[in-house]
């Protein structure tokens, strides 16, 4: 008794496995083996997707040296930022960027002159720096000597405690007669306002700065003609802490109605 034939052979040449379940391509139509029912398998030339196109030869640009006596070509541009023309990478370094002796000189000279400039600046700042520095501690000592003078013969309200004084060497206004600075002292309890006065009176002069006049006796920096302070209600010793006076110190009492003076005036 014969069987009949069971399944069908896989249409891959290689393989012709007899297959019991077997697949149909659903591109080319032709039967497969479980192994090689995949397009990708079998090669399935009806599949669009698995079909390599022959593409035709690619054209590129191709650029040409232009450095004397070279023909040499290239795909790849490579130009030149000096002078914009192509070269081959064998002369890409082609001297466009050298300088002359000249330019090369002119260079150094414009590098060389903001240090000079500098070097000189700062000669001139650190000679101005020390003769301050010296300056300021001549002045300093001039200052305690001074103040040691005026304590002998400075004058003032006797009400005053002597660890509350502090003295003054006062330059009057120009319009007064009499232009000889005078030896004073306030009490470091009092406000600018009340030892203007106190000094006006001591002085012999005539004081509207309780009235609506602009003009006001200020007191004055003896060294820049800078007014002390504007605000009569400021205490002296607020004034003393902040630096902005000093025990000893020359100041110009002056009718103004301006924050600087010509100090050059009082001598």
């Amino acid at each position: 008794m014969e069987l009949p034939q069971l399944g069908k052979q896989c249409s891959v040449e290689s393989c012709k496995q007899n297959d019991f379940l077997i697949h149909t391509c659903t591109h080319c139509s032709l039967e497969f083996c479980k192994l090689h029912f995949h397009v990708s398998s079998h090669n399935c030339s009806k599949c669009k997707d698995n079909v390599v196109e022959k593409l035709d030869s690619a054209t590129f640009d191709k650029y040409i040296c232009t450095y004397k006596s070279c023909n040499s070509s290239s795909i790849i541009e490579m130009i030149c930022t000096e002078c914009k023309k192509y070269f081959c990478l064998s002369h890409r370094h082609h001297g466009c960027f050298e300088k002359t002796d000249e330019e090369i000189s002119n260079e150094l000279k414009a590098w060389q002159e903001p240090k000079d400039q500098f070097s000189i600046a700062k000669n001139v700042v650190d000679t101005q720096i020390a003769e301050k520095s010296k300056k300021s501690k001549n002045s300093a000592l001039a200052q305690k000597v001074q103040l040691m003078k005026l304590k002998g013969r400075a004058t003032g309200s006797n009400n005053i405690p002597l660890v509350h004084r502090k003295y003054f060497l006062i330059y009057p206004p120009l319009k007064v007669a009499k232009k000889e600075p005078r030896a004073v002292f306030i009490s470091d309890d009092w406000t600018i306002g009340k030892s203007i006065d106190s000094i006006a009176d001591i002085i012999g002069i005539n004081n509207t700065n309780n009235t609506s006049n602009p003009i006001k006796l200020k007191l004055f920096n003896h060294l820049n003609g800078q007014v002390i302070i504007n605000k009569m209600d400021i205490l002296v010793s607020s004034l003393l802490n902040d630096n902005i006076l000093s025990d000893g110190q020359s100041l110009i009492l002056e009718y103004s109605k301006e924050d600087t003076i010509d100090y050059t005036l009082y001598k």
